[in-house]
């Protein structure tokens, strides 16, 4: 959601709620109310095996297994299949023989997840991951299993001592304004043939062939391709040849590439390069004016197309100076509160951040699967989210901070304006509850982010628009 990469909602995935899922399916809900009427009680017994790793042993008392075993066979005897049996008509015995194991499988399957569930609400516990269960055995009536699990550190508080805050402030000014406009008017720039030779800043249309030793090399083709004389696209020894050339004029170009070349197999070689030029001709900038204006979209004209540039900046601008000043107050929790964190959220969180690594490339066309992937290279980031996780999520329990309603309104209100029918949007937002709650998220944490600010000492940085939007891209 934001630049900062430190949101709130990326970390969705890892709520710091394990929610223990017993009923996934209708098969285990009908065992799972088979269960609800045969068992008298969960007894547990936690046990600290290490600073957050735990073992707990849970008892079902009077599971009574074989009845729900039982109940289970008779419940799904209208569906069993059998040859020589109508449907219903099949023995008892026989289905006993036949899915009796996978009766018992789904009963114990049921009972240790529905009684997990129980223990831990029993318990209050918070579970860092999904449990590993050790043993299981049957004791007369009763059931006994044992299981690991991790558990989150308890942060006591959140250190903000010694804390000093850069905090950027910009502005877009009417100079900002003017260098936008001249950016939409390159963008919607036409080429203009010429009949003279070309000079610096001129486009120059050529075919070329390159060759190392006689030999063509691979990447050393192109077709139509569209120098501009200076703009640094191709290497200046090779853009600087093409000074003085004309349209239909064949020539070599020779040059030498640097030592330091991105195509290794290049690196400091010499290649002579076969060139047509096929056209030369130079930039022709729009006019700003009310025709210019319409092509960008206003039909107002030239100053309701400034009022709108300057809009949209203002709202490109305040967008990322706050991801800016996020990451600065993020940056500064992690550096002031070392957490000993467990393993499992750390390997999820890496997980999911390979996953979006992957998707990101997949988006642009790359072929990941020739991508060799470590998830160790994502666990720094990993382990950075997560201890972000609990010290936001303290920070809000401690304070009750919760959603505005204004600000959340007025959040979409800001989104809805980028678009062609706002109103449209905003009825989207609020009658979508995962969208709406996004919103409320990125509130609350934007009142975290001012709450540590009043907290710390701040030093206000003053900055441009480009400074800002350079930074930020960087």
């Amino acid at each position: 959601m934001y630049a900062s990469g430190y949101s709130i909602i990326a970390f969705e995935h890892l709520r710091l709620v394990f929610y223990v899922i017993y009923v996934y399916n209708s098969r285990l809900h009908q065992i799972a109310i088979y269960l609800n009427n045969v068992y008298a009680r969960v007894a547990e017994l936690v046990e600290n095996v290490s600073e957050l790793g735990r073992r707990m042993t849970v008892t079902v008392e009077g599971a009574n297994i074989e009845q729900a075993i039982q109940e289970r066979l008779k419940a799904i005897r209208p569906t069993v299949k059998m040859a020589g049996f109508r449907p219903g008509k099949v023995p008892t015995k026989m289905i006993e023989q036949s899915h009796g194991p996978a009766a018992r499988r789904d009963v114990i399957d049921a009972l240790v997840q529905s009684s997990m569930q129980e223990a831990f609400v029993q318990e209050s516990i918070n579970p860092a991951g999904p449990p590993h269960i050790d043993t299981m055995k049957e004791e007369g009536s009763d059931f006994v299993y044992t299981l690991n699990y991790d558990v989150f550190p308890d942060v006591k508080e959140v250190n903000l001592d010694g804390i000093t805050l850069e905090k950027t402030v910009a502005e877009v000014k009417d100079e900002d304004v003017d260098a936008m406009l001249e950016t939409l008017r390159q963008q919607r720039l036409t080429w203009e043939p010429l009949k003279r030779a070309a000079k610096e800043e001129d486009g120059v249309t050529i075919d070329f062939v390159g060759s190392i030793d006689g030999a063509e090399f691979d990447g050393g083709k192109g077709t139509d391709v569209l120098v501009v004389i200076g703009d640094g696209n191709m290497l200046p020894e090779f853009e600087n040849q093409l000074v003085g050339t004309k349209t239909g004029q064949e020539l070599t170009v020779t040059m030498t590439f640097p030592a330091d070349y991105r195509a290794e197999h290049l690196q400091g070689k010499e290649a002579s390069f076969a060139v047509i030029v096929k056209s030369v001709a130079k930039k022709k900038l729009p006019k700003l004016d009310k025709e210019f204006a319409v092509l960008c979209g206003v039909e107002a004209g030239v100053a309701a197309l400034k009022k709108e540039v300057q809009a949209n900046m203002t709202r490109e601008l305040e967008s990322t100076v706050k991801a800016t000043n996020k990451r600065a107050v993020m940056d500064s929790l992690i550096a002031n509160n070392a957490i000993t964190l467990p393993d499992s959220p750390v390997e999820r969180e890496a997980e999911h951040l390979m996953e979006q690594a992957k998707n990101n490339l997949r988006n642009q066309g790359v072929d990941v699967e020739s991508i060799p992937f470590n998830i160790d290279t994502f666990k720094d980031s990993a382990k950075k989210r997560v201890s972000l996780s609990l010290l936001i999520g303290k920070i809000i329990n401690d304070n009750d901070i919760k959603p505005d309603e204004a600000r959340v309104k007025a959040v979409i209100d800001g989104i809805a304006a980028s678009y062609e029918d706002p109103e449209d949007v905003v009825k989207f937002y609020m009658n979508d509850q995962q969208k709406l709650s996004e919103v409320q998220m990125m509130v609350v944490e934007d009142t975290v982010v001012e709450w540590v600010y009043d907290k710390v000492k701040v030093e206000e940085k003053s900055a441009t628009f480009s400074e800002v939007m350079n930074a930020a891209s960087a």
